[in-house]
């Protein structure tokens, strides 16, 4: 499965669902003001149990959200971008939060989904592990991040095979390496990158939270051109551009 840089800088992620779950999102950024997001967020239901809820006012609990798509309208202008808020102002995120987010993204039928997160408790793998083949299977593509102390240590969902996992490295936007025989297998964007925030404000910061989006986004460009490819052969047109430059 081949794909090259000239076809990927003429796409723009057109047509292409992006889900963004993270602390939410302000839609008046200037940077984001006037490109459609819809927003969303978990709450309580009727009887006590978690849902899914419009958000009609949006909102950035911590702006970790509101960088992660500016990133992601600045690199694929023409997705249809969704925000799920399931993280709080700590930048912090309960598991059920996350799985029901999963859940309910592949239901929803979303083409990429951006997870600039992730988690080491353990006793939540097997659900993790589910809602990603799940993911799989209905050709939902999951883009993670990984720890930013160290891309070793274990952390889901980045660590499973099917997820495009990613690092941070300083790299042109749309250009990726890899790391060899490593589950956390990308390397993208995300030193010293100047983002949107809070109060219409900015941040240059680094971290693998933002080199997941420049790797969603890039996803999304694929997945404009082969909307019919699978995860693992978007890793392996990945693999390929991984060894030229763009």
């Amino acid at each position: 499965m081949t794909i090259t840089y000239p076809e990927i800088a003429d796409a723009t992620g057109k047509g292409v669902r992006v889900l963004v779950m993270d602390s939410g999102v302000d839609p008046s950024h200037p940077d984001l003001v006037g490109f459609p997001i819809t927003c969303w967020k978990v709450c309580t239901g009727p009887y006590g149990d978690l849902e899914i809820c419009t958000d009609a006012a949006g909102g950035d609990a911590y702006g970790h959200g509101t960088a992660v798509c500016s990133i992601l309208k600045a690199n694929a202008p023409d997705i249809e971008l969704h925000s799920l808020r399931v993280l709080d102002e700590n930048i912090r995120g309960s598991s059920e939060f996350v799985i029901l987010g999963f859940k309910w993204a592949i239901e929803q039928n979303f083409h990429v989904v951006n997870c600039s997160f992730g988690t080491g408790r353990r006793e939540y793998i097997d659900r993790y592990k589910r809602m990603v083949d799940k993911a799989f299977c209905r050709n939902v593509w999951l883009v993670s991040a990984c720890n930013n102390q160290d891309f070793k240590t274990e952390e889901y969902p980045a660590f499973f095979p099917t997820v495009l996992s990613t690092c941070q490295g300083d790299l042109p936007p749309m250009q990726v390496r890899r790391n060899n025989g490593e589950l956390v297998e990308y390397i993208a964007r995300g030193i010293n990158v100047k983002v949107a925030w809070t109060n219409k404000g900015y941040k240059t910061i680094t971290g693998s939270s933002f080199a997941s989006p420049h790797l969603a986004a890039l996803a999304a460009r694929i997945r404009e051109l082969r909307p019919d490819w699978n995860a693992c052969q978007v890793k392996s047109a990945l693999y390929d551009l991984a060894k030229t430059d763009a």
